[in-house]
């Protein structure tokens, strides 16, 4: 709130849950802490099977997604697709590269993702919403990139005040080559126009700057985060010890850029006995780990607070790093919120995680390399052994406060706030 006028904020996000990925997550956690600190929040989302609870200060608009997308959301509506038996079939992975090669040839003609189809139907809706509930800020999440495009033509049809954030570059490496020069154009474009654009991390912010030449206070780190109320009660959980070693993977796997091949090979090595849990769309990769056979369970893809019980209730969370240090994979924030120590595995020894795993306490860092991986798992098995694996690491709350939902948050309203001052 500025002064004593509620604000009211118009949230386009294509990703919103139930649709559960890493924009919806961020955006989820966002919108509610700016609800309770009494913003007003529509959110303009897609029609995606299942609920999601009602929550104060939050209406939801769910629109049509386009007919491709539609297609593959009711596919989706049927739960048993998310299991990892079925996930695992040869019948799932045939349907899939069809689905792939569809959506591959689809993006040729459609700017690169399929999802832009949601432009004209998301523009007309957003034109009609801001006419009626006279937003005063409109906020654009992304990835997908519909969501930015679409602040982009609002803010040049209407002028309104326009946060864009920028969750990945627009221009990112796994959009189609043909785009990359209009994308490229594109992401100047908004870099300028937006009133403030949000980076998941310093180097990002760093890399706009530089090769944009964009003004750094135009600029705000946003990182992805943990939710300060799930990390708290992880202090009253029972710590007791279970029967086997467990391990959990949780997220996706990407080959040439976060590939499981070396962690794989690690686990082979290993002299005891233990349990890998792994939980996301990775059944591409499931072969990779046929050599541990009965060693893994494959869980699927989960909802979003089953992953998160799933992560409290393993002994060590493994965090693979991307070869680029200018992104990191929110799941590293989330499982900070787990009070669990971290596997952290990088690419590169200037990964950004690297200092906040050894300033916070939360885990142990080693490079890409088999026999290195292999003896830090001993090293976390042996305090497992000794019933010391959770006491050997702090988690220094005062450092990791900064890195939660609650405190992000708290950043985005002050830069409301700054915005709409002359709002009375």
């Amino acid at each position: 709130m500025v002064g004593k006028k509620v604000i009211r904020v118009l949230l386009i996000a294509y990703a919103y849950p139930p649709l559960w990925e890493a924009q919806s997550v961020r955006w989820y956690y966002l919108s509610r802490e700016l609800a309770k600190a009494g913003l007003e929040i529509d959110v303009l989302t897609i029609e995606y099977p299942g609920e999601i609870e009602a929550y104060p200060g939050i209406k939801i608009y769910r629109t049509f997604p386009g007919p491709f997308n539609r297609l593959v959301y009711k596919a989706l509506s049927r739960t048993s697709v998310f299991s990892g038996e079925v996930r695992r079939s040869a019948r799932f992975r045939l349907l899939k590269k069809i689905y792939r090669g569809v959506r591959r040839t689809l993006e040729g003609i459609a700017f690169g993702d399929t999802r832009n189809e949601w432009l004209p139907i998301a523009y007309l809706y957003a034109l009609k919403l801001i006419k009626e509930r006279n937003h005063h800020l409109l906020i654009t999440s992304h990835e997908p990139m519909v969501d930015t495009l679409l602040g982009l033509i609002l803010k040049r049809k209407l002028g309104i005040k326009w946060i864009a954030d920028l969750g990945d570059p627009i221009c990112a490496g796994y959009y189609p080559a043909f785009w990359k020069p209009i994308l490229r154009r594109i992401e100047r474009t908004v870099l300028f126009r937006a009133d403030k654009v949000l980076v998941t991390n310093e180097l990002l912010r760093e890399v706009y700057a530089k090769d944009f030449l964009v003004p750094k206070e135009r600029l705000l780190v946003i990182t992805q985060g943990f939710d300060l109320e799930f990390f708290e009660a992880q202090k009253k959980r029972d710590r007791k010890r279970g029967e086997k070693f467990t391990l959990a993977y949780t997220g996706s796997f990407y080959r040439g850029f976060r590939d499981p091949a070396v962690l794989v090979e690690s686990l082979k090595k290993l002299p005891f006995d233990y349990e890998l849990w792994l939980a996301g769309r990775i059944e591409g990769f499931l072969p990779a780990f046929d050599g541990l056979k009965d060693k893994v369970k494959y869980f699927g893809v989960l909802p979003h607070g089953k992953v998160l019980e799933l992560q409290a209730r393993a002994d060590v969370l493994i965090y693979l790093g991307n070869k680029l240090k200018s992104q990191i994979p929110g799941k590293f924030y989330e499982y900070l919120g787990s009070r669990k120590p971290i596997l952290c595995v990088v690419q590169k020894e200037d990964d950004p995680v690297v200092k906040i795993v050894n300033e916070a306490k939360v885990g142990v860092v080693c490079r890409s390399i088999a026999e290195e991986i292999s003896k830090k798992m001993e090293f976390l098995y042996d305090l497992w052994v000794k019933g010391r694996l959770e006491d050997e690491f702090t988690f220094d709350e005062n450092r990791l406060r900064e890195f939660s939902w609650q405190h992000q948050a708290e950043k985005i309203l002050k830069e409301v706030e700054s915005m709409l001052k002359g709002l009375s």
